[in-house]
C-alpha cells in the first residue's frame, strides 16, 4: 500500500510540474507576444518623427532601444542629403552613444552589431571607440571595427592592421577582402607595400593582390610572378596568385601561367587555364587542349574557355577533340562549343 501511494505522489507531482511548465510557457508566449506588439506600434510612432514630420516625443527606455535600432535601418536606406539628415537627427537622439554604450556588452553578437553602426556616423567619439574595439577579445568584433573604421577612412595602417587581426594566418574571412578593398579606394599604396614587405604572411599579400588585380597597376605584376614561381604546387595561395595574373592580363605573368597547366595540382591547373585564356597565352594552346583530357571536370571546362579566348587557333583544337572518341575530352569540347554557338 505504501508503494502505490509513493506511486499516486509521484504522479500528481509529475502532472502538477507539466501543468505548472505549460502554463509558464503559456503566459511567457502571451508576454512575448505582447512586447513584440508594443514595439511595432513604438516603431511606427517613431517613424514620423525620424522623418522630421512630427515633433519630437518623449523617450521612454522603450522607445530608446527601437530609436537606435530603426535609425541605423533608415540611415542605410538612404542616400545623400536625406542620410545626413538622418544621421544629424539620429545623432540628436543620442543613438551613437548608446551604440557605443553597447560595445561594453558582454554579448559578442550585440559588440558586433553596434562596430557595424558606429560605422554610420563619422564623429570623434565613435572613432575612438571604434579604435578600442581593435583590442576586443572577439576575433569577428575586431574585423567588424577595422571595417568599419576603414569606410570613415579612419582605420590604422594596413601593416598595423595585419598584425592586429592576423590577416592571412588565423584570420582568412570574406570580410578581409571587403576591409581591404575599403583601404584600397583611399590607400592603395598601403596594399601594394604589404606585397612588397617580405615579412607580411602569404595569405594576406593573396588577398592584397587580388584586390589590386583590378587596379591596372602592372608593376605589380612581375611582383606577383615571382610569388607565383617561387610557390610549391600545394601551396593554397598559388591558384589565387595565378588568377590575379590572369585580371592583370600581362604577358609579363606567362612563365608561371605556363608552368601551372603542369601541376599535378588540380586547383593550380584550372586556374592557371583561366589565367592563359585571359592573358591570351596561344603558345599554350598544345597544353591547353591536352587538358581536355584531364580527370577533372573544372580543369577540363577552364581548359576550354581559356581555348576558346585564344581565337581561331583554340577553336580549330576544341573542334578536332569534339569529333575525336576520346573521352571525356570530346564530351567537353561538343558542350563548350555547342554553348558558344548558342550565345
Amino acid at each position: 500500500m505504501t508503494t502505490l501511494l509513493a506511486l499516486w505522489w509521484a504522479s500528481l507531482a509529475i502532472a502538477g510540474s507539466a501543468l505548472v511548465i505549460m502554463f509558464g510557457l503559456l503566459a511567457g508566449r502571451v508576454i512575448f507576444g505582447r512586447f513584440k506588439r508594443a514595439r511595432e506600434a513604438e516603431r511606427k510612432r517613431l517613424v514620423p518623427v525620424l522623418l522630421g514630420s512630427r515633433p519630437a516625443l518623449k523617450i521612454d527606455w522603450l522607445a530608446r532601444r527601437s530609436i537606435t535600432d530603426l535609425s541605423i535601418e533608415l540611415i542605410r536606406l538612404v542616400r545623400g542629403t536625406d542620410r545626413e539628415r538622418f544621421v544629424a537627427t539620429a545623432t540628436s537622439f543620442g543613438v551613437p552613444e548608446r551604440l557605443r554604450h553597447r560595445l561594453g556588452s558582454g554579448s559578442a553578437r550585440v559588440r558586433l552589431s553596434a562596430t557595424e553602426a558606429l560605422a554610420e556616423f563619422g564623429d570623434a567619439r565613435s572613432i575612438q571607440h571604434l579604435h578600442a574595439a581593435l583590442r576586443d577579445r572577439s576575433a569577428e568584433v575586431r574585423l567588424s571595427a577595422a571595417l568599419a573604421l576603414a569606410e570613415v577612412r579612419a582605420a590604422p595602417p594596413a601593416r598595423e592592421l595585419v598584425e592586429m587581426l592576423a590577416i592571412g594566418t588565423k584570420e582568412n574571412s570574406l570580410l578581409t577582402r571587403a576591409l581591404f578593398r575599403e583601404i584600397a579606394q583611399a590607400q592603395p599604396e598601403e596594399l601594394k607595400a604589404l606585397i612588397l614587405d617580405e615579412s607580411v604572411s602569404p595569405g594576406a599579400k593573396a588577398t592584397a593582390i587580388e584586390i589590386l588585380a583590378a587596379s591596372g597597376d602592372y608593376s605589380l605584376v612581375p611582383i606577383v610572378a615571382r610569388l607565383a614561381s617561387a610557390a610549391p604546387a600545394d601551396d593554397p595561395d598559388l591558384p589565387r596568385y595565378l588568377r590575379a595574373l590572369g585580371d592583370f592580363g600581362h604577358p609579363a605573368g606567362r612563365k608561371p601561367v605556363a608552368s601551372g597547366l603542369l601541376s599535378p595540382n588540380w586547383e593550380v591547373r584550372a586556374a592557371a587555364a583561366e589565367a592563359a585564356g585571359r592573358i591570351s597565352l596561344t603558345e599554350a594552346a598544345p597544353n591547353l587542349a591536352a587538358l581536355l583530357h584531364d580527370q577533372v571536370f573544372w580543369v577540363r571546362l577552364r581548359a576550354g574557355e581559356a581555348l576558346l579566348r585564344l581565337g581561331q587557333i583554340g577553336v580549330d583544337m576544341m573542334e578536332r577533340v569534339a569529333e575525336s572518341d576520346q573521352e571525356p575530352a570530346r564530351t567537353a569540347a561538343a558542350t563548350i562549343l555547342a554553348e558558344r554557338r548558342s550565345e
